[in-house]
């Protein structure tokens, strides 16, 4: 019974394929199936059929647009010694296409032919991408499928580089350089079609413009800085490496990018507190680590200051901000560490808050928003300070290093950047209302170098920076203006 059925099987594969007779001799040629199918790529299986000892001159597979092959692409596999099945493989085919194969072969002069199979090769498609944040150089990851040898990436208008095409469904891409827009829109081209993810891509941004250089080419530390309607003032330091004091102030207009010499009739010193409108404290040092503590309060106007009653305590390194038209100072020496005291400016007076969760002196990073104090502790966790009810909690957190302390932080409508700290480069904006921490771009320049003053206008943050003092050379004070949203 099984022979009369291989038979009936066998007269139908006669009936059905093509074939050639030699005497006795019978080879078939068989289309079997096809095996895989991509966007531009195919894969098929064929068989050699015969009942005799064969060699094929050549053997392989036609595909066509068309059914009757007019102009077909030829998979050639090349000589063939006897029968058995075949695999053969056609890649840079047309995306979404229908496309007719067969098998062939060539044998003694004739060129045999099995039936053609309709196959219609695939659409690419795109899944996910990330990371949806990063800078220029990095890496993402494209999922997607049939994404084919040839496939470009392109965020915005910038081309991609493709590092690795894994399986059609895997890329490994490197982030191009940005344009002008730090948001873009990530495509991925195959042949004419273009697929969008809905997903932006947003760059790692912040650009920092060199406006120029401290005046006299002086480096001074432990100054004060603050500003208000007359532009941004820095001064009332100590010179480098204990050559004295820095006497007055240097005004930077920032429409202009001038600077100028302010006068300030009270003393020079280090560790004082300054405000838009306050300034006093800091100390003279007499003699090695021995400090004359000073007490002159003064009230500024433009570039003019007014004497007030002098302070009620010693402040030295200690944290100034006003809140809903009070001064608040915070910690350092002389008031505690963890001791506010709040100044009336109507009554002219001084009141004692309750004590801080945490030590305060001004190498913390604060900032303030909506009539309220932030603080980053060294723990890197951030308080709120809400001076209606005098009550702190834990707001967020700094992601970064603080390194040696003396970050900044300054807010700019709804976010708040902070970082710099001595020696670190790190950068961060945080979203006020979401709290999604973003990295912002590496400051340029001396990477031992601090922040000796930074002010805001127009949307964006200025920046003087002074080499450490332990750094020898020539090396002067810069001003950088920072764009948070640059590229």
């Amino acid at each position: 019974m099984r022979k009369i059925l291989s038979l009936s099987i066998f007269l139908m594969l006669l009936a059905g394929w093509s074939c050639t007779q030699e005497g006795d001799a019978t080879t078939v040629v068989a289309t079997e199936e096809v095996i895989f199918v991509s966007g531009d790529k195919v894969r098929v299986l064929g068989r050699l059929i015969t009942d005799q000892p064969v060699t094929t001159t050549d053997h392989g597979f036609q595909i066509s647009t068309a059914e009757n092959f007019p102009s077909p692409i030829i998979v050639s596999l090349g000589v063939k010694e006897g029968p058995g099945r075949f695999i053969g493989e056609a890649e840079g085919l047309d995306i979404n296409q229908i496309y007719y194969v067969r098998a062939f072969a060539s044998v003694g002069g004739v060129d045999l032919y099995g039936e053609s199979i309709e196959v219609k090769t695939l659409n690419p498609i795109i899944e996910s991408y990330g990371p949806t944040f990063s800078k220029p150089g990095a890496e993402i990851i494209i999922q997607g499928r049939n994404l084919p040898l040839g496939t470009k990436v392109f965020f915005g208008t910038q081309e991609a580089t493709i590092l690795e095409n894994q399986f059609e469904s895997r890329l490994r891409v490197r982030i191009p350089a940005a344009s002008t827009d730090p948001i873009v829109k990530v495509r991925v081209q195959v042949q004419n079609k273009i697929l969008e993810f809905s997903q932006n891509f947003e760059y790692q941004s912040g650009k920092y413009t060199l406006l120029g250089q401290f005046p006299e080419g002086q480096r001074i530390y432990d100054n004060v800085f603050f500003q208000n309607q007359s532009g941004f003032f820095v001064g009332i330091g100590s010179l480098r490496l204990g050559a004295g004091y820095y006497q007055g102030f240097q005004r930077f207009d920032p429409q202009s990018n001038a600077w100028s010499a302010v006068n300030f009739p009270g003393e020079s010193r280090e560790g004082a507190f300054a405000t838009s409108n306050y300034l006093g404290g800091g100390a003279i040092e007499v003699s090695r680590d021995v400090f004359e503590l000073k007490r002159d309060f003064w009230r500024i106007d433009g570039s003019t200051f007014t004497r007030l009653p002098d302070l009620p305590t010693n402040s030295f390194n200690s944290l100034a901000f006003e809140l809903n038209g009070a001064l608040f100072l915070a910690g350092g020496s002389g008031i505690g560490t963890r001791s506010i005291r709040k100044y009336n400016p109507t009554a002219q007076t001084w009141s004692t808050q309750a004590p801080t969760p945490i030590d305060i002196n001004n190498g913390l990073a604060w900032f303030v928003f909506e009539n309220k104090a932030y603080f980053v502790a060294s723990d890197s966790r951030i308080w709120e300070y809400q001076p209606t009810n005098d009550s702190w909690r834990i707001f967020s957190s700094y992601p970064g290093s603080q390194g040696n302390g003396y970050g900044l932080a300054q807010v700019i409508g709804e976010k708040v950047y902070i970082g710099l700290y001595r020696r670190t480069e790190q950068f961060f904006e945080l979203d006020l209302r979401s709290l999604v921490w973003k990295a912002k771009n590496s400051v340029p320049g001396l990477p031992q170098s601090i922040n000796t003053g930074y002010f805001t206008f127009n949307g964006q943050i200025y920046i003087l920076r002074a080499p450490e003092e332990s750094i020898a050379g020539v090396l002067p004070m810069e001003l950088y203006r920072f764009d948070p949203n640059g590229i």
